[in-house]
């Protein structure tokens, strides 16, 4: 959720876009431009392809098989494949030969979660990219942005209950948004407690509460205070998330 294959497609629009992204010009509008149908995932010059469902050695002939085809109408032939790390041993195998030797109008693009999973043969031939989760503060930032072009009116300080909750991922903190959203439409007057009703997040005075029995060394209190947490639907890992920020 951080943004991987959008990443990709704006590559590949930078790749083969007629005005020159770096020097900020812009697509005319009217103008046919490759753009649009990148975005959209339509154009017939760049395929993506998810190896989480296509492992096989099969798929990836299928690839080599059309590299050697020019390009229709774009500069340059893209493949990204997303989850790369889910090919086969023989299909990386396959695709080795074509990445020390890739034809002058072909790029790839590769996108994974697990880069210890690519063979380093593999990895030798690519430039690498590692993106980062996003912080506190651009978390607050998007979701703000988000709220504002929705028209919604969401406090920061739920915004801020939102932005830990999805742990770095833009995915998930607009997802967890979307739900806040859909809530505060029917209860205009939405506090924190529901959000972290929502989340299973706990009651904050509940967790101070917890955080000073275990100082104190009140064991039965502390596991007291875990049972009526748990009771009332908050996970465990998110209470010792919550004694963690304390």
């Amino acid at each position: 959720g951080v943004g991987k294959t959008t990443t990709a497609r704006l590559i590949a629009k930078g790749i083969n876009c007629k005005k020159n992204f770096i020097q900020g010009e812009k697509c005319n509008s009217g103008e046919y431009c490759h753009c649009e149908e990148i975005s959209a995932s339509r154009h017939i010059d760049v395929l993506e392809m998810d190896a989480a469902s296509r492992t096989g050695i099969a798929d990836i002939r299928e690839i080599m098989d059309s590299v050697s085809y020019s390009t229709t109408s774009a500069r340059f032939k893209i493949y990204i494949i997303d989850e790369v790390h889910m090919l086969s041993k023989s299909a990386f195998n396959g695709l080795l030969k074509t990445l020390e030797e890739p034809p002058a109008h072909v790029k790839f693009i590769f996108a994974t979660t697990e880069v210890h999973k690519i063979p380093l043969t593999i990895l030798s031939r690519c430039q690498r990219f590692d993106l980062k989760q996003l912080d506190e503060t651009d978390m607050m930032s998007l979701l703000s942005k988000v709220c504002d072009n929705e028209n919604v009116d969401i406090p920061k300080n739920i915004l801020s209950i939102i932005g830990k909750a999805a742990s770095g991922s833009a995915r998930d903190g607009l997802s967890i948004l979307d739900q806040t959203i859909t809530l505060s439409q029917h209860d205009p007057n939405i506090d924190e407690n529901a959000i972290r009703e929502m989340l299973g997040l706990s009651d904050n005075s509940a967790i101070i509460e917890l955080f000073e029995s275990i100082v104190i060394g009140d064991t039965q209190k502390a596991l007291d205070e875990i049972k009526l947490q748990t009771d009332r639907g908050a996970e465990p890992l998110n209470i010792i998330s919550s004694l963690g920020e304390i």
